[in-house]
């Protein structure tokens, strides 16, 4: 009987140690902190204006492929050899212009986004060691890989709140 209640005070002991632990538990999304800060927004409404032409573009030349195929769908039974093929040969580069200009407008967003998340990984390092150390977390586990968490254990926002005050 005695062995029993040792075998309980250790099982009661390590609950009780996992919880006390679990209070330094935090869980965290990087990208949703970097991309939430108010720096990230300025760039994001500087890179539409930059792209503002691009984009435009890209929205002509889509609206005119759709009359082109539209055209071709329905017109086609009416239309001469010579101006099926010219009509295919109209559609085949505006979908190429499209395709480079929509490639043109990705990438330009990518290269954007990679030198942002760069410039400011070392401000997130620096935000994350001062949030710890205030707080004394033991450990942090990235968003993506946690099933569920309570509401009070998520750090994002309070990150995202020191990365605006720098």
């Amino acid at each position: 009987m005695n062995n029993f209640f040792k075998g309980l005070l250790i099982a009661v002991s390590i609950a009780f140690s996992s919880l006390a632990w679990a209070q330094n538990i935090a869980v965290f999304s990087p990208d949703q902190a970097l991309f939430a800060t108010q720096a990230a927004k300025q760039l994001g409404q500087q890179l539409s204006q930059q792209l503002q032409p691009q984009s435009e573009r890209l929205q002509a030349i889509g609206k005119e492929l759709q009359a082109l195929q539209k055209r071709h769908q329905e017109d086609q039974a009416l239309m001469s050899a010579d101006e099926i093929k010219q009509l295919e040969l109209q559609i085949n580069q505006q979908s190429q212009e499209f395709k480079k200009l929509q490639q043109y407008i990705n990438n330009a967003k990518l290269q954007t986004e990679k030198k942002f998340l760069a410039a400011m990984r070392p401000k997130l390092d620096g935000a994350l060691k001062a949030y710890i150390e205030d707080n004394d977390i033991a450990l942090i586990i990235n968003s993506s890989s946690v099933v569920y968490a309570h509401a009070g254990v998520d750090i994002t926002t309070a990150i995202t709140a020191l990365l605006d005050k720098e």
